[in-house]
């Protein structure tokens, strides 16, 4: 396991020379968080035909803003906010596109599959949670994805949405609580 002190240097010395046009440090940056980036656009958005577009457009400005990192957080928080933001600009672009809960039907919903069988599969569970998770208002979605699926500390969290750690908590609470609520619902 590598010593996270060697890894916060290792990515302020690759910042530090992306800052300065490094392409190969870049490309060592994007190499180390492209998938941790891919798997929270993919969470917070929840549709797959955009997370490519969405990662390379925060990847350039990652490329554009190196030079704005000082290296007062790890480079990963940086990195989350960016995405973060981005996924936040991008959803309310988009939300006119959105289907809400209330305009869709049962079979929509609830799939038959779920329906008829006790039996659910993977694939239908999977589809569920993230129905309810992209229900949930943006701020408690951000803090649970980043807390369960991208596995970042509360103060980690605070530093990347820019609250403080009981804020995150508080967030993290209504959140499992919601989703909970909504999981139960979809499923009667």
């Amino acid at each position: 396991m590598k010593n996270p002190v060697q890894s916060k240097d290792l990515d302020l010395e690759l910042v530090q020379k992306t800052a300065r046009g490094d392409e190969k440090a870049f490309e060592q940056l994007m190499a180390k968080y492209e998938k941790a980036v891919f798997n929270t656009i993919y969470r917070y958005i929840g549709n797959t035909e955009d997370v490519e577009d969405l990662a390379q457009e925060i990847f350039i400005k990652i490329w554009k803003n190196a030079k704005k990192f000082k290296g007062r957080s790890k480079f990963s928080t940086w990195l989350y906010r960016i995405a973060v933001n981005h996924c936040l600009d991008y959803r309310k672009k988009n939300r006119q596109r959105a289907v809400s809960l209330d305009q869709m039907t049962d079979k929509d919903i609830i799939p038959e599959a779920l329906q008829v069988s006790a039996d659910r599969d993977q694939e239908t569970r999977v589809a569920i949670v993230r129905k309810a998770l992209s229900e949930l208002p943006d701020r408690q979605r951000i803090a649970l994805v980043l807390a369960q699926y991208e596995g970042l500390s509360y103060k980690e969290i605070a530093e990347t949405m820019k609250v403080t750690v009981s804020s995150v908590e508080s967030l993290i609470f209504r959140a499992r609580k919601a989703l909970k609520a909504k999981l139960s619902e979809l499923v009667k």
